[in-house]
């Protein structure tokens, strides 16, 4: 099936073909073990990143898109979904990332990773 890696270390996005959700750990590379999809597209597109980058001790790079208020860290996916949540091919267009994406080095990654990891969390749980 037809993905998108953003490759940050080397600033291209490509297309690539995955057939089973596995191969998105190899592809996001820096020893990812755990991935998450902090975006949907509207066209069911996910983009899928390294749930763990900014605990990585080697930053390779970050990348953001306009609209976000700030970079995620390290390589992603995009891939497709049905209605179902199963896998497709992706819809996105690269040329329409190209135009739109920024690229961040592997020091713009570690003042993400720091200024990220330097504000506490806050979970609030309802009192009943």
């Amino acid at each position: 099936m037809r993905a998108i890696k953003i490759d940050v270390s080397a600033k291209t996005i490509t297309e690539v073909d995955i057939q089973n959700y596995k191969e998105i750990y190899t592809l996001i590379g820096n020893g990812c073990e755990l991935f998450t999809c902090p975006i949907e597209y509207p066209n069911n597109d996910v983009l899928y990143t390294d749930d763990e980058g900014l605990l990585h001790d080697t930053m390779q790079g970050c990348f953001w898109f306009p609209d976000w208020d700030y970079p995620l860290v390290g390589n992603a996916v995009i891939w497709g979904t049905d209605e179902d949540g199963e896998s497709i091919d992706a819809k996105t267009r690269i040329e329409d990332l190209i135009e739109i994406i920024k690229w961040g080095d592997a020091d713009a990654a570690e003042t993400q990773k720091i200024n990220a990891l330097s504000k506490p969390s806050f979970i609030f749980y309802p009192v009943k």
